[in-house]
């Protein structure tokens, strides 16, 4: 419960006028909310953009955005303005950030729609003392804001990081004065020569490390969404254009492993990266992913109520072959047995408030999957509208869970 008020108290959230609000208890059998989901647009709406950008970034679904390649304070200035005009809060980098920090995080820390600063994106392990030093001058100048770093993942080879991951890993969760804790990975690649696209299985094996080092640290753990697509720098493949299935996979497995702020990246194609196939193209036209991506995060953000400031009480896997660094299902109560096909799945206990949810998230994001399901009376079907359906349990239920998705239940109670 700290770790939950903590987190909202730091980042107060915006709504879209179009959600439900609510008390986060439900009112007849629907499930609601009074804080959405935290989505944010990694390169967020450019320099100079007009309001129209800004609208879209919310009607995305967006609550929050990075801002990259600002040229001065002013124009950051400009663009927490417009931000806070749609209810979208920013993470914001400019030059006077470095050559006058007590000025510049003066000037922005009161305003309504800053909601921390960028650091460094992926620091390796010899730029991790002077990225403590300089969180610290941050912190020093505005203990709400968040120094935003983003860490390198145990996918990284070594000769890039510098040391070993677990040598890296253990001094940056150490050293830095952390106030959320987030890496860089997309596990969806479609290799050279290959027809389908397929997940990298070390995700997994990343998420249970990073999420566990979260609840150790008692903050927030925020993780990536691949929304652009762009070919590997050193070739061998690329990251594809995301399908729903792609989107729904990465954001219920992030969520089923209890991460609180969903990164985006990017939103807007880089200026340095004309190559990228982003949400928003280079010349400020919306592309084909823009309006997937606002259709899935409707339909995440429908279950916010289920999803904002839950805690994992523990993560299985399914399937033929278990993924590295994961452990098989141990049937929580009052479930009586879940059975998967070979594909497998996560499977997840959350909880939050008097609630207990299960969440079953297809590891296929090309591939349906069939799962056999006995449970005792009380555990209700969640809709993806947030709506809770008794469900008779006199015998095993299947349900046909698409790729990439999910199904949700729940009961109540506490029940270890």
């Amino acid at each position: 419960m700290k770790k939950r008020v903590f987190f909202l108290s730091l980042l107060a959230l915006f709504f879209l006028n179009s959600c439900q609000k609510g008390d986060d208890t439900t009112a007849g059998d629907r499930i609601t909310y009074s804080e959405q989901v935290p989505m944010l647009a990694w390169i967020g709406v450019p320099q100079g953009a007009d309001a129209k950008q800004y609208q879209w970034l919310r009607e995305a679904g967006f609550n929050y955005q990075l801002l990259s390649g600002y040229g001065s304070l002013r124009t950051v200035e400009d663009a927490l303005a417009k931000s806070a005009a749609v209810g979208v809060k920013c993470l914001v980098a400019c030059p006077e950030m470095n050559t006058d920090t007590e000025m510049a995080i003066k000037r922005l820390r009161d305003h309504p729609a800053l909601a921390g600063y960028t650091t460094i994106d992926e620091p390796k392990m010899k730029d991790l003392d002077w990225v403590a030093s300089l969180m610290k001058k941050y912190q020093s100048f505005d203990r709400k804001g968040i120094s935003y770093v983003n860490l390198l993942s145990l996918d990284t080879q070594e000769k890039v990081m510098g040391a070993s991951f677990d040598a890296y890993f253990k001094k940056a969760t150490s050293v830095l004065p952390l106030q959320m804790l987030s890496c860089t990975f997309y596990p969806i690649v479609l290799r050279d020569g290959e027809a389908e696209r397929r997940v990298n299985g070390l995700w997994y094996e990343n998420l249970e490390v990073y999420s566990r080092r979260a609840k150790e640290l008692k903050v927030p753990l925020w993780a990536f969404v691949l929304s652009a697509s762009f070919r590997h720098t050193g070739g061998g493949g690329a990251y594809p254009d995301p399908t729903v299935a792609d989107l729904r996979l990465q954001i219920y497995t992030n969520l089923a492993y209890g991460v609180q702020l969903l990164q985006y990246y990017t939103y807007s194609t880089p200026a340095d990266a004309p190559h990228y196939t982003a949400p928003i193209k280079a010349d400020g036209s919306k592309s084909a992913s823009y309006e997937r991506i606002k259709q899935v995060n409707q339909e995440v953000i429908a279950l916010s109520g289920v999803f904002v400031g839950a805690q994992v009480v523990d993560v299985w896997h399914t399937g033929k072959t278990l993924p590295k660094g994961t452990k098989a299902l141990k049937v929580p109560k009052p479930f009586k047995g879940i059975t998967t096909g070979d594909g497998g799945a996560v499977v997840s206990h959350l909880r939050n408030g008097g609630r207990n949810y299960l969440m079953i998230v297809n590891h296929s994001c090309t591939k349906g999957l069939s799962v056999r399901i006995e449970a005792s009376a009380g555990v209700k079907e969640v809709s993806k509208e947030a709506r809770l359906k008794e469900v008779d349990w006199s015998e095993a239920r299947r349900y046909e869970i698409g790729a990439g998705d999910m199904e949700l239940f729940e009961w109540e109670g506490i029940n270890d």
